[in-house]
């Protein structure tokens, strides 16, 4: 037992009177195909997170009405219920025990309470002198622990990025601006550092105009700068472009994030393409690692598309490497 869970007890007793008016009922009967009626939310007394409640609802196709007990996990993982749902002027009563329940199973029970038809009779007594009481009384025992949210102070990076009215230096591409901290931009490229320090007219207006790359390039660039996760925005459509704009703003982790990507989606379909793009973007690693990949395909009657396409010092250098070297 961890030592937040020696603080509290394993076990909670609880229970309810749930009184529904006739009346209100009568009317909600005509949704209940679409919405419950909810009885209130109740916090279990000395477990911590947990709150439970009843809710009925209706079944289209055989008119029952049902009878749900909700648990909602805030903080504990995992417990087991054993509890009695009751309507004891119907003589109606639900017995559950020892049912395991989670996060993924909140809704605990699931219970047939009577037919449309029955609950308005007054022979069968689920409404008496205008309410009917549903009675819910049972333990709930911790079973999985006790979970706590982790306290994770933002980062310096995460602050800046969320605060837009200080950003001072805009892009412009597309017709968009899209806006960075100058410090930030220039820390990150020494190309953009020196645009900023040029003293030319669009440092002063804190402008950079992008007319070679698209708006999604430089948007991605600009949540990297702020150390966001990019690796869910790129994709082998936009990497080619990704990896030359890190090339010409001299960006070189990020030059190194995006021929990672591209290494690991190397295949026969596509080797060529990033073999040439490797040279005209300075990707020594995956050229590299396209050289390779090739080579495994040297003596072999293989197709590869687009070889014919390749770069000149791609093929020189396979061609090298297909004889054996000698060192003085």
């Amino acid at each position: 037992m961890s030592s937040i869970e020696s603080k509290f007890a394993k076990e909670c007793s609880i229970g309810m009177k749930w009184r529904i008016k006739e009346e209100v009922f009568k009317e909600a009967l005509t949704t209940l195909n679409h919405e419950a009626i909810f009885s209130s939310v109740l916090k279990a007394s000395s477990i911590p997170g947990l709150e439970y409640y009843l809710y009925l609802d209706s079944d289209d196709v055989d008119s029952s009405v049902n009878i749900n007990f909700y648990l909602d996990f805030k903080m504990v993982k995992k417990l087991s219920a054993s509890f009695t749902v009751s309507v004891k002027s119907a003589n109606y009563q639900k017995i559950i025990v020892n049912h395991v329940c989670d996060k993924t199973t909140a809704t605990v029970c699931e219970e047939v309470l009577c037919s449309r038809y029955q609950i308005l009779n007054p022979k069968f007594k689920f409404f008496v002198d205008g309410y009917m009481e549903i009675e819910l009384e049972g333990t709930l025992k911790l079973v999985g622990g006790i979970k706590k949210k982790l306290s994770r102070a933002l980062s310096l990076a995460q602050l800046l990025y969320k605060n837009d009215d200080e950003k001072d230096v805009a892009f412009v591409v597309e017709d968009q601006l899209v806006k960075v901290h100058e410090w930030v931009l220039t820390a990150n490229s020494p190309v953009f550092k020196a645009e900023m320090e040029s003293g030319m007219k669009e440092a002063g207006e804190k402008k950079i105009t992008v007319t070679d790359f698209s708006v999604e390039i430089v948007k991605i660039f600009v949540e990297y700068c702020y150390e966001r996760d990019i690796r869910n925005v790129v994709n082998e459509e936009n990497a080619s472009e990704l990896l030359h704009f890190s090339d010409i703003y001299d960006i070189e982790p990020l030059h190194n994030l995006v021929q990672n990507f591209l290494i690991d989606k190397l295949a026969e379909e596509n080797v060529c393409k990033l073999a040439n793009m490797s040279i005209t973007s300075n990707a020594k690693e995956l050229r590299e690692c396209c050289v390779c990949f090739l080579m495994k395909y040297v003596g072999q009657c293989a197709i590869i598309d687009g070889f014919a396409t390749v770069d000149k010092e791609i093929t020189s250098e396979i061609g090298r490497r297909c004889f054996l070297s000698f060192s003085d």
